[in-house]
This record gives C-alpha cells, structure tokens and sequence, in this order.
C-alpha cells in the first residue's frame, strides 16, 4: 500500500513534482492547472469584440502507467490520469486513489 504520510506535502507540490512506484505502477503527483471554461470571443452591443478570459483552477494531478520506463519516455496512451482538489485533503484523494488503482489493476 502506498503511505505518503511524512513524505509529501501542499508546498512541496507548489515548487516541484512527486514520483514514485509501487509494485510494478510508476506515478506522479503534480500540481496543474484544470481549464473549466475554454477562453471565448464575443461581440458587444455597439458591435466591438471582446475576448472573455479562460477560467482555470488549480488541482493535483495524478498520473500512473506501468513500469519499467520513467514518465519521460512513456508513450501517452499507456499514462492513466486524475485531478484532485488541491487541498490536504485532496492529496489524500489522490493517495486513495493511486492505492484503488493499483488493486485493480488499472496501470
């Protein structure tokens, strides 16, 4: 079972990334950020276009494939992915669900 308890915190994933493996599974912890609303053009009453922003957010993602190879050189169709909260608590989301992965064979 993975236990990041001590190993791994909010501000550690402020400033970099976390990687590991587990019995066959490779992950990483990171921290990204989630478009919510794709950035849209729109036109005024007076016929000027506007451009309203993207809305994004920031989460914790966590990627998983199979060993032996490192994230790097990995091909993308083999990486498994989800975004949590990024909060304490959804770093223990993410950890509960790298665990309920690797049961199941999901890597």
């Amino acid at each position: 079972m993975i236990d990041l308890h001590g190993d791994i915190s909010i501000p550690f994933l402020k400033k970099s990334r976390f990687t590991g493996s587990y019995l066959g599974m490779r992950y990483v912890l990171l921290k990204a950020e989630r478009v919510i609303r794709e950035a849209e053009k729109t036109v005024g009453p007076d016929g000027e276009e506007s451009e309203v922003p993207a809305e994004t957010e920031t989460v914790i993602r966590a990627i998983i494939w199979p060993e032996p190879f490192n994230f790097e050189v990995t091909p993308e169709e083999k990486k498994h992915s989800r975004d949590f909260p990024f909060s304490q608590d959804g770093l223990w989301e993410a950890v509960d669900w790298l665990n309920a992965e690797h049961e199941a064979g999901n890597y």
